[in-house]
């Protein structure tokens, strides 16, 4: 998937389904959702779950690092592409480059555990050139914002500890283009899960 492709389905809804089971997967593909990010599984259930993911209209975009049976390298990344994944999500910059040579949208993620972290974390990613950066924790985006801008080019997601609809309007008047969460509550609009 092309990084404007990608943007596009995050402008239609403001918060992707980050998944951890089966049953996840269920919600996810019921929700309103337009982007899936999946944070556990195994390469074995992957063909089938991209093909229900994209019979839905939804982009799948998959962790690698947490995934089982996927390599961390290029071979990986490629197998990736050839099950129609969309995208992918890693902390490792070579996998970043060989998403972009596979033709599939980056997200590297950045983990703010204190300042010295932002600083490395920056300096890598910037190296890394991803097409997007999630950060992480997510609730802590909209007060590091201008920080972030001033350091990376964007755009971003925030991740991890969306647990609101006040911590999901947060991080976009702070500029993030959407958010993950593991909260199935926040991938329907207005309705109950």
């Amino acid at each position: 998937m092309l990084k404007q492709n990608f943007l596009a389905l995050a402008q239609r809804y403001p918060v992707a389904a980050a998944i951890k089971s089966p049953e996840d997967q269920e919600l996810a593909l019921a929700s309103d959702v337009s982007l899936i990010f999946m944070l556990k599984g195994n390469a074995f259930s992957l063909a089938d779950f991209v093909s229900r993911v994209h019979k839905c209209g939804k982009g799948i975009v998959v962790h690698v690092d947490l995934i089982g049976g996927i390599g961390k390298d290029r071979a990986g990344i490629q197998y990736l592409r050839q099950q129609g994944v969309d995208a992918i999500i890693t902390s490792r910059s070579h996998l970043v480059a060989a998403g972009h040579a596979e033709g599939l949208t980056t997200i590297q993620r950045l983990l703010l555990l204190d300042h010295s972290a932002l600083e490395t974390g920056s300096k890598t990613i910037a190296r890394a050139k991803p097409d997007l950066v999630e950060i992480l924790p997510g609730v802590i985006f909209p007060d590091l914002a201008p920080q972030l801008r001033r350091l990376l080019p964007g755009p971003f997601i925030a991740g991890g500890f969306i647990r609101t609809r006040a911590d999901v309007e947060r991080s976009q008047a702070a500029g993030a283009i959407i958010c993950s969460s593991s909260n199935s509550e926040l991938w329907f609009a207005g309705r109950a899960p």
